[in-house]
């Protein structure tokens, strides 16, 4: 089966004082944003994984087909919070599309298009934009090698690469680029 894991466990620092997952832009919280494009993937679940203001962010994420878990060393990096979303997986989950809480201009059907994407023998697809790697990444399980520290899904991993469209390397760290990342229908750019 396949599942989405969605990492929410960033402790927001170039943003300023708020949690960047929870502030509202075009009448949408982030976190509601990018987990519309979670649950829009073709999985059976999204598992989110929370750091800082987990009981804010835990209430934000609740919903259906939705499983919230905490990393509790999310300050370690990126890598412990893919860890804690893993280690919430069920033994017949098998592919996972690792995606990034502050990504709202992921289009939500590149989950399923790098599934396509798959081949027998991969260990996962990532997409990439004008030569930076992207997000979402696609997994196989079990993964050859764990992420640690702040390296992110498929970090020293060899995968198939696919071109992919600019929002898939566009996060949000201030609110300049969360302006710029919504339109004001609410649309990701």
């Amino acid at each position: 089966m396949r599942v989405a894991i969605l990492l929410a466990a960033g402790s927001s620092r170039r943003f300023g004082r708020a949690n960047k997952l929870l502030v509202r832009t075009g009448g949408l919280r982030l976190i509601d944003r990018t987990l519309a494009i979670a649950r829009a993937a073709p999985v059976a679940r999204v598992v989110v994984v929370t750091g800082p203001d987990r009981a804010r962010v835990t209430q934000a994420a609740r919903g259906p087909r939705t499983t919230v878990v905490h990393a509790r060393d999310h300050d370690q990096g990126m890598g412990a919070s893919l860890a804690a979303g893993l280690a919430a997986l069920r033994l017949r989950e098998r592919e996972v599309v690792v995606m990034l809480g502050d990504m709202p201009a992921v289009p939500a059907t590149l989950a399923a298009r790098l599934w396509r994407a798959l081949r027998p023998g991969d260990a996962g697809v990532r997409p990439v934009s004008r030569g930076r790697p992207g997000h979402p990444v696609v997994l196989r399980l079990p993964l050859a090698q764990m992420p640690a520290g702040d390296a992110g899904a498929g970090r020293g991993m060899r995968l198939r690469t696919v071109a992919g469209p600019r929002g898939c390397v566009l996060d949000v760290d201030t609110r300049a680029m969360l302006a710029r990342a919504v339109t004001k229908r609410g649309v990701a750019r």
